[in-house]
C-alpha cells in the first residue's frame, strides 16, 4: 500500500507547468464535456490501436477531430458504474468510497437498489455532494473564472443544496437539477415537464412545443454562454453535461434515418442517433470557440460518467446479439464491476494550439490507467489553482494527468479501486454489489452476495472470461490484502445483513 499512497503524492506535486515557471500565460478556458452512459466503444474514435466492430458502426467526426489534436487514454475508468458517484468525484476530487456517495441520488431518504435476499444497502450518503470551498467550481470561481453549468447535474438529492449547481460554485446553471435522466428529449413534450415526476428538464421553456431536440437545445444555450464569456474577456469553465445517451432511448430525427439505412434496428438506430447528436454538439462548440478566437486558449476534456448501458432499453447489436453484449469485447455494462460497466472514453485536447507547459501530443494514445476524479487535479493544475485550496487526500487516490502525459512521472501503473455496495436495478450479468482492485494487468473483484473473489488478467483477457483465482493464488492474495488496507483507510461502507443490520466484514481471501 505504500506504493499506492506515495504515487498519489508524487503525482500531485510532480507537474511543473506555468504556475511553477517564470513564463506567464493567461489562464486557459476549460470545457468539461460529459456524456451520460456513453460506452467505451460508442464513438467512431477507437480507444485501442485498432478500431473495434462497434466503433465502425458509429459516426462521430467531431470527436475524431478532437482526438486528432490531443491524447486518448485507452485505460480510462469512471470511479463508479453509475452516475452520481462519478460526477461528484470529479468535482470533489474524492473517491466515492471516501465521500460515501456510492449510488445515484434522487430522494434523500430512499434507496433505489434492487432488493437482495439476505443483504441490504449500507448507510450511504443519499444527500449527495457536500458543499465545500475545495470543490472544483468554487476554486475556479475564486481563481477568477466564469463558471457555467449546462445539462445534467445529478449531484444531490431533491431539496438539498447540491441539487442546484449554483450552490456549488457555478454562476450559471441551465437545465441542471436533481434528476439523472430526461423526462423526454423532445421539445414537443416540453422535455418531460408535461408529465408527473421529477424528470422534466428545467430552464428550457423557450423551446417548449418546438421540434428542437434536447441535445441541440443545450448546445444553443452553450453557444450563448460562450459568447457572453468572450464579451467579458474572463477565463471560463464550462461543464457541458449532455443528458444523452441516458434512457429513454429516443431517436434524434436529425440522424436516425442514417443509422436505419446502415441496418440497425429501431432501438439501436435511435441510440446511435443520440451519440451522433452529442457529436454534433461537440462540433458546434469547437466551431464557436474558433469563431470567438478562443480556441488557442481552451482545453477540452471529453468523457463519460460510466460504462455503456446494456441491461435494458437497448436493441439488438450490429453483431446480432442483445442484452449485456453492447460493450463486447468488454463484459456486461453500466451497473456492473466488469469492464463494460466502468471503462470509458477519455480525450484531452486543446481546441487550438497546445499551451506551453501543458502540451498534448497530437493524435496520441496513452495506456496509463486513469479514474474520473483525476480530472479534479488535472483541471486544477492547468487553471493554476494553489495547492492549499484543494482537497488533497492521499487515500482518495486521485492524480493529475499532466506529469503522466509529459512523461515526468516515471512509475508503473498505480493501483485503482471501485466500490459499489449496491445492487443496481436491472437483472443481468453481475449487476451486484462489489469492490474491485486493479494493479498492473490484474483485476480482483469481490462480489458481496456470493462472497466470492474473481481474478482476471486484463492484458490477456479484456473480456474477463478466464477467472484466475485458483491458478494465481499468490497474486490474488496480494491484491486482496491491498484492497482490504485501502478500504480500512477510507472507511468504505459495505452492505449490511438483513438478519441483524450488521455491516459485512472486509473482503478477506
Amino acid at each position: 500500500m505504500k506504493y499506492c499512497y506515495s504515487l498519489v503524492l508524487i503525482a500531485l506535486t510532480a507537474c511543473a507547468g506555468p504556475a511553477d515557471s517564470e513564463v506567464e500565460h493567461p489562464l486557459p478556458n476549460v470545457v468539461l464535456f460529459i456524456v451520460d452512459d456513453l460506452g467505451w466503444q460508442d464513438t467512431s474514435v477507437p480507444f485501442t490501436l485498432e478500431a473495434t466492430a462497434y466503433n465502425q458502426w458509429h459516426h462521430t467526426p467531431a470527436l475524431e477531430r478532437l482526438a486528432s489534436r490531443g491524447v486518448r487514454f485507452s485505460n480510462a475508468y469512471s470511479t463508479s458504474p453509475v452516475c452520481t458517484p462519478t460526477r461528484t468525484a470529479i468535482l470533489s476530487g474524492l473517491h466515492p468510497a471516501a465521500t460515501n456517495i456510492t449510488d445515484w441520488t434522487l430522494y434523500a431518504d430512499k434507496d433505489f437498489s434492487r432488493p437482495m435476499d439476505a443483504l441490504q444497502d449500507p448507510q450511504w450518503n443519499k444527500v449527495g455532494l457536500e458543499i465545500s470551498d475545495s470543490l472544483l467550481p468554487r476554486m475556479l470561481q475564486r481563481q477568477g473564472y466564469r463558471t457555467i453549468y449546462i445539462g445534467k447535474a445529478h449531484l444531490g438529492a431533491i431539496g438539498t443544496q447540491a441539487a442546484d449547481p449554483l450552490a456549488i460554485g457555478f454562476e450559471r446553471n441551465i437545465a441542471g437539477h436533481a434528476a439523472g435522466g430526461p423526462g423526454s428529449y423532445y421539445g414537443a413534450d416540453n422535455y418531460g415537464n408535461n408529465k408527473p415526476g421529477p424528470w422534466g428538464v428545467p430552464d428550457l421553456e423557450e423551446f417548449y412545443g418546438s421540434d428542437v431536440f434536447l441535445t441541440e437545445a443545450l448546445t444553443l444555450k452553450a453557444e450563448q454562454e460562450l459568447e457572453l464569456a468572450a464579451q467579458q474577456q474572463q477565463p471560463f469553465f464550462l461543464q457541458m453535461a449532455q443528458y444523452a445517451v441516458h434512457s429513454p432511448i429516443q431517436k434524434d430525427p436529425r440522424f436516425f434515418e442514417y443509422f436505419k439505412n446502415k441496418g440497425l434496428d429501431d432501438k439501436e438506430a435511435a441510440y446511435a442517433s443520440l451519440v451522433a447528436g452529442v457529436d454534433a454538439s461537440m462540433s458546434r462548440i469547437l466551431d464557436k470557440l474558433e469563431e470567438l478566437n478562443l480556441s488557442d486558449n481552451t482545453l477540452i476534456v471529453f468523457c463519460s460518467d460510466n460504462g455503456g448501458l446494456s441491461a435494458h432499453s437497448r436493441g439488438v447489436t450490429p453483431l446480432g446479439t442483445s442484452k449485456d453484449t453492447h460493450n463486447q469485447p468488454l463484459r456486461s455494462g453500466k451497473g456492473s464491476g466488469y469492464e463494460g460497466g466502468i471503462r470509458v472514453p477519455l480525450i484531452l485536447a486543446w481546441a487550438g494550439a497546445s499551451r506551453p507547459g501543458y502540451e498534448l501530443p497530437a493524435d496520441s494514445m496513452l495506456p496509463f490507467a486513469t479514474l474520473s476524479n483525476d480530472l479534479y487535479s488535472t483541471i486544477a493544475d492547468v487553471a493554476q489553482i494553489p495547492r492549499d485550496w484543494r482537497h488533497v487526500d492521499e487515500n482518495a487516490h486521485a492524480v493529475s494527468l499532466w506529469p503522466i502525459i509529459a512523461g515526468k512521472l516515471g512509475v508503473a501503473q498505480r493501483p485503482m479501486v471501485w466500490h459499489y455496495p449496491h445492487k443496481w436495478g436491472p437483472s443481468g450479468d453481475r449487476y451486484e454489489p462489489f469492490t474491485a482492485w486493479r494493479e498492473g494487468d490484474y483485476k480482483l473483484i469481490y462480489w458481496y452476495e456470493a462472497e466470492q473473489f474473481e481474478l482476471y488478467n486484463l492484458q490477456n483477457d479484456i473480456g474477463e472470461s478466464n477467472d484466475l483465482i485458483n491458478s494465481h493464488p499468490e497474486i490474488a492474495q496480494r491484491l486482496a490484502n491491498n484492497l482490504q488496507q485501502w478500504m480500512t483507510a477510507v472507511d468504505a461502507q459495505r452492505p449490511r445483513r438483513k438478519a441483524d443490520g450488521e455491516m459485512l466484514p472486509l473482503p478477506t481471501l
